[in-house]
């Protein structure tokens, strides 16, 4: 009986290597638009976090070869979205109450000549 060994590569072509790289590339570029255009605000960082859900999904799924196991990738996925949901809510509360620690820096002052 003869052993079929086969050295073909069972993921992913490079083609396809190719094709995420470019919507990374895309996606980045999509996250300094919307700062940009955006400015600073919740609508910005939104969209942006957005965008980054994509760029680790598809990194997830292509890279480390999670395309077929859809159980581990939602298992990076929603852990990340829960961390981000309360790392948004710890920080808007610190940048909300900052004022009352540091009065004098929430009334712009005017330069006098």
């Amino acid at each position: 009986m003869s052993d079929h060994h086969d050295d073909g590569h069972a993921g992913p072509s490079f083609q396809t290597y190719m094709y995420v790289f470019c919507a990374l590339c895309v996606c980045t570029a999509l996250s300094f638009v919307f700062n940009l255009a955006l400015g600073h605000g919740m609508t910005s960082a939104s969209l942006i976090m957005i965008v980054a859900i994509i760029k680790a999904s598809l990194v997830a799924a292509i890279f480390m070869h999670l395309k077929f196991d859809w159980g581990k990738l939602y298992c990076i996925i929603l852990p990340v979205c829960v961390v981000t949901v309360m790392m948004v809510i710890i920080l808007s509360i610190d940048q909300t109450l900052a004022w009352h620690a540091y009065p004098e820096s929430a009334v712009p002052t005017i330069a006098k000549e």
